[in-house]
Protein backbone atom coordinates (compact mmCIF):
# COMPACT_ATOMS: atom_id res chain seq x y z
CA UNK A 1 0.00 0.00 0.00
CA UNK A 2 1.08 3.50 -0.72
CA UNK A 3 2.19 5.06 2.47
CA UNK A 4 0.63 8.89 3.21
CA UNK A 5 2.38 11.75 5.48
CA UNK A 6 1.00 14.53 6.55
CA UNK A 7 3.15 17.42 7.29
CA UNK A 8 0.99 19.98 9.63
CA UNK A 9 1.93 23.35 10.96
CA UNK A 10 1.01 26.77 11.82
CA UNK A 11 1.36 29.58 9.28
CA UNK A 12 5.31 30.24 8.39
CA UNK A 13 6.32 27.12 10.03
CA UNK A 14 8.31 25.80 7.03
CA UNK A 15 5.50 22.94 5.68
CA UNK A 16 6.08 23.99 1.92
CA UNK A 17 9.74 24.69 2.38
CA UNK A 18 9.76 21.07 3.82
CA UNK A 19 8.21 19.13 0.83
CA UNK A 20 10.34 21.52 -1.79
CA UNK A 21 13.41 19.93 -0.60
CA UNK A 22 12.14 16.54 -0.44
CA UNK A 23 11.01 17.05 -4.00
CA UNK A 24 14.34 18.07 -5.17
CA UNK A 25 15.92 15.23 -3.12
CA UNK A 26 13.64 12.73 -5.28
CA UNK A 27 13.77 13.91 -8.81
CA UNK A 28 14.10 10.13 -9.62
CA UNK A 29 11.16 8.96 -7.14
CA UNK A 30 6.99 8.91 -7.73
CA UNK A 31 5.93 11.23 -5.13
CA UNK A 32 2.63 12.66 -4.95
CA UNK A 33 1.63 15.86 -3.08
CA UNK A 34 -1.75 17.29 -2.23
CA UNK A 35 -1.43 21.09 -1.35
CA UNK A 36 -4.25 22.43 0.85
CA UNK A 37 -4.52 25.97 1.56
CA UNK A 38 -7.21 27.92 3.22
CA UNK A 39 -7.08 31.01 0.15
CA UNK A 40 -8.96 30.39 -3.19
CA UNK A 41 -5.82 29.97 -5.22
CA UNK A 42 -2.75 27.93 -4.17
CA UNK A 43 0.68 29.47 -4.41
CA UNK A 44 2.19 26.75 -2.48
CA UNK A 45 1.29 24.39 -5.51
CA UNK A 46 2.98 26.97 -7.69
CA UNK A 47 5.91 26.94 -6.21
CA UNK A 48 6.08 23.59 -5.87
CA UNK A 49 5.89 23.16 -9.08
CA UNK A 50 9.40 25.16 -9.06
CA UNK A 51 11.09 24.55 -12.87
CA UNK A 52 12.02 27.48 -15.01
CA UNK A 53 8.28 29.38 -15.46
CA UNK A 54 5.64 29.91 -13.10
CA UNK A 55 2.48 27.90 -13.46
CA UNK A 56 -0.13 26.97 -11.17
CA UNK A 57 -2.07 24.12 -12.40
CA UNK A 58 -1.84 20.80 -11.25
CA UNK A 59 -0.18 18.17 -12.55
CA UNK A 60 -0.10 13.89 -12.31
CA UNK A 61 1.35 13.82 -9.12
CA UNK A 62 0.94 17.32 -7.62
CA UNK A 63 -3.06 18.50 -6.72
CA UNK A 64 -4.02 21.07 -4.90
CA UNK A 65 -7.13 21.81 -2.64
CA UNK A 66 -7.87 25.67 -2.10
CA UNK A 67 -10.18 27.89 -0.29
CA UNK A 68 -10.68 26.22 3.17
CA UNK A 69 -9.10 23.79 5.21
CA UNK A 70 -8.80 20.21 5.51
CA UNK A 71 -9.68 19.46 9.05
CA UNK A 72 -12.62 21.18 8.32
CA UNK A 73 -14.70 21.94 5.23
CA UNK A 74 -11.69 20.67 2.58
CA UNK A 75 -11.77 17.31 4.70
CA UNK A 76 -13.38 15.22 1.79
CA UNK A 77 -12.09 16.41 -1.02
CA UNK A 78 -8.36 16.09 0.17
CA UNK A 79 -8.96 12.41 0.74
CA UNK A 80 -11.14 12.11 -2.44
CA UNK A 81 -7.20 13.96 -3.84
CA UNK A 82 -5.28 11.64 -2.26
CA UNK A 83 -7.62 8.23 -3.53
CA UNK A 84 -6.98 9.42 -6.79
CA UNK A 85 -2.93 9.80 -6.56
CA UNK A 86 -2.82 6.23 -4.85
CA UNK A 87 -4.74 5.15 -7.79
CA UNK A 88 -2.64 6.79 -10.32
CA UNK A 89 -0.52 4.03 -13.02
CA UNK A 90 2.06 3.50 -12.02
CA UNK A 91 1.35 4.39 -8.34
CA UNK A 92 3.25 6.72 -6.24
CA UNK A 93 5.99 5.33 -3.80
CA UNK A 94 4.52 7.70 -1.37
CA UNK A 95 1.90 10.42 -1.04
CA UNK A 96 2.36 13.97 1.35
CA UNK A 97 -0.61 15.81 2.24
CA UNK A 98 0.58 19.80 3.48
CA UNK A 99 -2.19 21.07 5.28
CA UNK A 100 -2.96 24.85 5.44
CA UNK A 101 -1.20 26.66 8.23
CA UNK A 102 -4.41 27.29 9.91
CA UNK A 103 -6.20 24.01 9.54
CA UNK A 104 -6.06 21.52 12.31
CA UNK A 105 -5.19 17.95 11.76
CA UNK A 106 -6.98 15.97 13.82
CA UNK A 107 -10.06 15.18 12.01
CA UNK A 108 -7.70 14.33 8.73
CA UNK A 109 -6.07 11.94 10.27
CA UNK A 110 -8.81 10.26 11.36
CA UNK A 111 -10.48 10.46 8.24
CA UNK A 112 -7.21 9.11 6.44
CA UNK A 113 -7.52 6.35 8.30
CA UNK A 114 -11.19 5.11 7.79
CA UNK A 115 -11.41 6.15 4.53
CA UNK A 116 -13.05 3.30 2.47
CA UNK A 117 -11.48 4.83 -0.29
CA UNK A 118 -8.22 4.39 0.83
CA UNK A 119 -8.59 0.37 2.16
CA UNK A 120 -6.66 -1.47 0.94
CA UNK A 121 -4.35 1.24 -1.27
CA UNK A 122 -2.33 3.62 0.97
CA UNK A 123 -2.35 4.15 4.79
CA UNK A 124 -1.29 6.74 7.13
CA UNK A 125 2.51 6.10 7.59
CA UNK A 126 3.35 9.32 9.75
CA UNK A 127 2.36 13.02 10.66
CA UNK A 128 4.96 15.55 10.75
CA UNK A 129 4.55 18.96 12.30
CA UNK A 130 6.51 21.66 11.86
CA UNK A 131 7.13 24.43 14.43
CA UNK A 132 8.56 27.91 13.69
CA UNK A 133 11.24 28.04 17.07
CA UNK A 134 11.55 31.54 16.77
CA UNK A 135 7.70 32.33 17.33
CA UNK A 136 5.96 29.25 18.43
CA UNK A 137 6.47 30.88 22.34
CA UNK A 138 4.89 33.91 21.41
CA UNK A 139 1.77 32.34 19.93
CA UNK A 140 1.45 29.51 22.42
CA UNK A 141 0.59 32.52 24.64
CA UNK A 142 -2.57 33.51 22.45
CA UNK A 143 -5.65 31.76 23.66
CA UNK A 144 -7.05 31.69 20.24
CA UNK A 145 -4.39 30.10 18.47
CA UNK A 146 -3.26 27.78 21.23
CA UNK A 147 -5.75 24.95 20.71
CA UNK A 148 -4.80 24.92 17.39
CA UNK A 149 -1.08 24.53 17.63
CA UNK A 150 -1.54 22.18 20.31
CA UNK A 151 -3.95 20.01 17.53
CA UNK A 152 -1.23 19.86 15.09
CA UNK A 153 1.32 18.82 17.73
CA UNK A 154 -0.55 16.58 19.73
CA UNK A 155 -1.24 14.26 16.66
CA UNK A 156 2.42 14.38 15.26
CA UNK A 157 4.43 11.52 15.62
CA UNK A 158 7.61 13.95 14.59
CA UNK A 159 7.32 17.44 16.13
CA UNK A 160 10.20 19.71 14.49
CA UNK A 161 11.54 23.06 15.17
CA UNK A 162 12.65 24.46 12.23
CA UNK A 163 14.23 27.72 11.97
CA UNK A 164 16.91 26.82 14.60
CA UNK A 165 19.54 28.60 13.16
CA UNK A 166 17.36 31.42 14.23
CA UNK A 167 16.03 30.52 17.11
CA UNK A 168 17.59 31.98 20.47
CA UNK A 169 18.72 29.75 23.27
CA UNK A 170 15.94 30.96 25.35
CA UNK A 171 13.41 30.53 22.58
CA UNK A 172 14.08 27.05 21.56
CA UNK A 173 13.69 26.65 25.47
CA UNK A 174 10.48 28.11 25.28
CA UNK A 175 9.44 26.06 22.03
CA UNK A 176 10.43 22.33 23.33
CA UNK A 177 8.64 23.00 26.16
CA UNK A 178 5.37 23.50 24.56
CA UNK A 179 5.65 20.51 22.30
CA UNK A 180 6.47 18.39 25.03
CA UNK A 181 3.00 19.63 26.83
CA UNK A 182 1.57 18.98 23.76
CA UNK A 183 2.88 15.96 22.97
CA UNK A 184 5.48 13.82 25.50
CA UNK A 185 5.69 11.35 22.98
CA UNK A 186 6.37 12.56 19.85
CA UNK A 187 10.05 11.89 18.51
CA UNK A 188 11.27 15.80 18.59
CA UNK A 189 14.10 16.92 15.57
CA UNK A 190 15.59 20.14 14.74
CA UNK A 191 16.23 21.74 11.30
CA UNK A 192 17.21 24.72 8.79
CA UNK A 193 15.20 25.67 6.02
CA UNK A 194 12.81 22.71 6.48
CA UNK A 195 16.02 20.26 5.19
CA UNK A 196 15.08 17.08 6.78
CA UNK A 197 16.17 13.41 5.19
CA UNK A 198 14.09 11.73 2.97
CA UNK A 199 13.82 8.62 5.36
CA UNK A 200 12.35 10.90 8.32
CA UNK A 201 9.50 11.91 6.08
CA UNK A 202 7.97 9.34 3.53
CA UNK A 203 8.00 5.54 4.63
CA UNK A 204 9.15 5.68 7.66
CA UNK A 205 6.85 3.53 9.22
CA UNK A 206 6.11 5.37 12.57
CA UNK A 207 2.19 4.56 12.43
CA UNK A 208 2.42 1.17 12.14
CA UNK A 209 5.16 0.63 15.16
CA UNK A 210 2.88 2.25 17.17
CA UNK A 211 0.34 -0.28 19.51
CA UNK A 212 -3.24 -0.76 18.78
CA UNK A 213 -4.09 1.28 21.76
CA UNK A 214 -3.34 4.69 19.69
CA UNK A 215 -6.69 5.49 20.15
CA UNK A 216 -9.47 6.71 17.14
CA UNK A 217 -8.39 10.07 16.43
CA UNK A 218 -4.38 8.61 16.17
CA UNK A 219 -3.10 10.99 18.79
CA UNK A 220 0.05 9.65 20.23
CA UNK A 221 0.38 7.22 22.90
CA UNK A 222 -0.10 8.25 26.22
CA UNK A 223 -2.48 11.49 24.85
CA UNK A 224 -6.16 11.90 25.43
CA UNK A 225 -8.68 10.15 23.34
CA UNK A 226 -12.46 9.94 23.73
CA UNK A 227 -14.14 12.51 24.66
CA UNK A 228 -11.66 14.92 25.81
CA UNK A 229 -9.88 13.90 22.72
CA UNK A 230 -13.16 14.82 20.37
CA UNK A 231 -13.49 18.02 22.63
CA UNK A 232 -10.24 19.29 21.40
CA UNK A 233 -10.71 18.45 18.09
CA UNK A 234 -14.36 20.57 18.30
CA UNK A 235 -12.32 23.23 19.24
CA UNK A 236 -9.53 23.31 16.75
CA UNK A 237 -12.03 22.93 13.98
CA UNK A 238 -14.00 25.63 15.03
CA UNK A 239 -10.60 27.78 15.16
CA UNK A 240 -11.29 30.93 12.61
CA UNK A 241 -9.51 34.16 14.00
CA UNK A 242 -7.93 34.74 10.48
CA UNK A 243 -9.01 34.82 7.26
CA UNK A 244 -6.75 34.69 3.86
CA UNK A 245 -7.43 36.95 1.33
CA UNK A 246 -5.47 36.74 -2.80
CA UNK A 247 -4.51 40.11 -4.45
CA UNK A 248 -4.31 39.42 -8.19
CA UNK A 249 -3.68 42.01 -10.13
CA UNK A 250 -1.78 42.48 -14.06
CA UNK A 251 -0.15 45.74 -13.03
CA UNK A 252 3.08 46.13 -12.05
CA UNK A 253 4.37 47.04 -8.81
CA UNK A 254 6.32 50.09 -8.10
CA UNK A 255 9.68 48.28 -6.34
CA UNK A 256 10.65 51.19 -3.94
CA UNK A 257 6.80 51.35 -2.82
CA UNK A 258 6.26 47.96 -2.03
CA UNK A 259 9.53 48.26 -1.04
CA UNK A 260 8.90 50.36 1.58
CA UNK A 261 5.10 48.29 2.32
CA UNK A 262 7.71 45.10 3.10
CA UNK A 263 9.84 47.39 5.66
CA UNK A 264 6.35 48.66 7.28
CA UNK A 265 4.43 47.25 10.90
CA UNK A 266 1.55 44.50 9.99
CA UNK A 267 -0.47 44.55 13.38
CA UNK A 268 -2.59 41.44 12.76
CA UNK A 269 -0.93 39.73 9.73
CA UNK A 270 0.93 36.51 10.03
CA UNK A 271 1.71 35.68 6.65
CA UNK A 272 1.99 37.55 3.49
CA UNK A 273 3.18 34.90 0.74
CA UNK A 274 3.32 34.91 -3.40
CA UNK A 275 4.35 36.29 -6.44
CA UNK A 276 4.81 39.65 -7.51
CA UNK A 277 5.82 41.35 -10.68
CA UNK A 278 8.05 44.74 -10.80
CA UNK A 279 8.20 47.28 -12.99
CA UNK A 280 11.24 47.65 -13.88
CA UNK A 281 12.24 43.79 -14.51
CA UNK A 282 9.47 42.69 -17.42
CA UNK A 283 11.75 38.98 -17.22
CA UNK A 284 11.94 37.42 -13.59
CA UNK A 285 9.13 36.85 -11.14
CA UNK A 286 9.73 37.47 -7.73
CA UNK A 287 8.71 35.73 -4.76
CA UNK A 288 7.44 37.50 -1.62
CA UNK A 289 7.50 35.03 1.67
CA UNK A 290 6.98 36.35 4.87
CA UNK A 291 5.72 35.11 8.36
CA UNK A 292 5.77 37.14 12.14
CA UNK A 293 9.10 39.23 11.93
CA UNK A 294 10.86 37.37 9.11
CA UNK A 295 10.27 39.18 5.23
CA UNK A 296 12.10 37.49 2.38
CA UNK A 297 12.10 38.38 -1.44
CA UNK A 298 13.49 35.94 -3.67
CA UNK A 299 13.49 35.50 -7.56
CA UNK A 300 11.69 32.89 -8.47
CA UNK A 301 11.35 31.87 -12.51
CA UNK A 302 10.56 33.52 -15.57
CA UNK A 303 7.48 35.35 -17.09
CA UNK A 304 6.38 32.57 -20.47
CA UNK A 305 5.93 36.51 -21.42
CA UNK A 306 9.31 36.81 -21.39
CA UNK A 307 10.33 33.90 -23.35
CA UNK A 308 10.67 33.63 -27.74
CA UNK A 309 6.77 32.57 -28.27
CA UNK A 310 8.79 29.03 -30.02
CA UNK A 311 9.83 27.98 -26.34
CA UNK A 312 6.58 28.56 -25.07
CA UNK A 313 4.46 25.38 -23.62
CA UNK A 314 1.29 24.94 -25.68
CA UNK A 315 -0.55 24.03 -22.51
CA UNK A 316 -3.77 25.49 -22.61
CA UNK A 317 -3.46 26.71 -19.10
CA UNK A 318 0.12 28.73 -20.20
CA UNK A 319 -1.98 30.05 -23.05
CA UNK A 320 -4.22 31.23 -20.62
CA UNK A 321 -2.69 32.81 -18.56
CA UNK A 322 -0.67 34.87 -21.65
CA UNK A 323 -4.05 36.22 -22.75
CA UNK A 324 -4.75 37.15 -18.82
CA UNK A 325 -3.24 40.67 -19.12
CA UNK A 326 -1.82 43.25 -21.34
CA UNK A 327 1.98 42.01 -20.62
CA UNK A 328 0.95 38.37 -21.00
CA UNK A 329 1.01 36.30 -17.66
CA UNK A 330 2.88 39.04 -15.63
CA UNK A 331 0.46 39.74 -12.57
CA UNK A 332 0.44 39.98 -8.70
CA UNK A 333 -1.18 36.63 -7.25
CA UNK A 334 0.01 37.23 -3.35
CA UNK A 335 -1.95 35.66 -0.28
CA UNK A 336 -2.36 38.07 2.92
CA UNK A 337 -3.33 36.14 6.06
CA UNK A 338 -4.28 37.58 9.37
CA UNK A 339 -7.60 38.92 11.30
CA UNK A 340 -10.25 40.36 8.70
CA UNK A 341 -9.54 43.88 9.44
CA UNK A 342 -5.96 43.86 9.50
CA UNK A 343 -5.80 42.02 5.88
CA UNK A 344 -8.59 44.45 4.09
CA UNK A 345 -6.00 47.58 5.74
CA UNK A 346 -3.09 45.54 4.28
CA UNK A 347 -4.90 44.66 0.56
CA UNK A 348 -5.62 48.73 0.67
CA UNK A 349 -1.76 49.26 1.30
CA UNK A 350 -0.99 46.89 -1.23
CA UNK A 351 -2.67 48.41 -4.18
CA UNK A 352 -1.75 51.41 -3.57
CA UNK A 353 1.83 49.36 -4.31
CA UNK A 354 0.96 49.17 -7.76
CA UNK A 355 1.70 51.61 -10.48
CA UNK A 356 -0.88 54.28 -10.76
CA UNK A 357 -2.93 55.37 -14.28
CA UNK A 358 -0.08 57.73 -15.07
CA UNK A 359 2.56 55.58 -14.03
CA UNK A 360 1.35 52.92 -15.80
CA UNK A 361 1.00 55.45 -19.22
CA UNK A 362 4.84 55.29 -19.45
CA UNK A 363 5.20 51.89 -20.48
CA UNK A 364 8.10 49.49 -19.54
CA UNK A 365 11.28 52.06 -21.04
CA UNK A 366 9.93 55.00 -18.50
CA UNK A 367 9.80 52.56 -15.74
CA UNK A 368 13.21 51.21 -16.23
CA UNK A 369 14.23 54.70 -14.00
CA UNK A 370 12.09 53.72 -11.26
CA UNK A 371 13.83 53.56 -8.11
CA UNK A 372 14.42 50.03 -7.14
CA UNK A 373 15.87 48.84 -3.58
CA UNK A 374 14.68 45.20 -5.01
CA UNK A 375 16.46 44.14 -8.19
CA UNK A 376 19.73 44.86 -7.36
CA UNK A 377 19.78 42.26 -4.83
CA UNK A 378 19.83 39.49 -7.55
CA UNK A 379 22.19 41.46 -9.80
CA UNK A 380 24.43 38.18 -10.11
CA UNK A 381 21.52 36.48 -11.40
CA UNK A 382 19.75 38.68 -13.62
CA UNK A 383 23.88 39.09 -15.67
CA UNK A 384 23.57 35.62 -15.23
CA UNK A 385 20.61 34.86 -17.04
CA UNK A 386 21.37 38.08 -19.52
CA UNK A 387 24.91 36.51 -20.63
CA UNK A 388 23.22 33.07 -21.24
CA UNK A 389 20.48 34.51 -23.35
Amino acid sequence: MVPITVVTGFLGAGKTSLIAHLLDSTQDRRVGVVVNELAHSSIDSAYLHGGEHITVSDTPLLRSVSGGRAGAGKLEAVVTQVAELATTNPAPEAIVVETSGSSPVGRLVQALRSSTALSGIAHLDTVVAIVDGTSLGRYWKDPQLRPLLEDQMRHADLVVLNKIDRTGFWARRRALAAVRRANPAAEVGTTEFGRLPVEEIIATGRRTARPASDGAEGAPVGRPSGADTDTRADAAARFQPVVARHLTETRPFHPERLHQWLDAEWPGIVRVKGFAWLATDMEHVFVVDAAAEQREVGMEGTWYAAIPEADRPDAPEVQEALQAGAWGDRRQSLVVIGVPDAVERELRNLRACLLSGTELDRGPQGWRDMRDPISPQFSDATEGATAAD
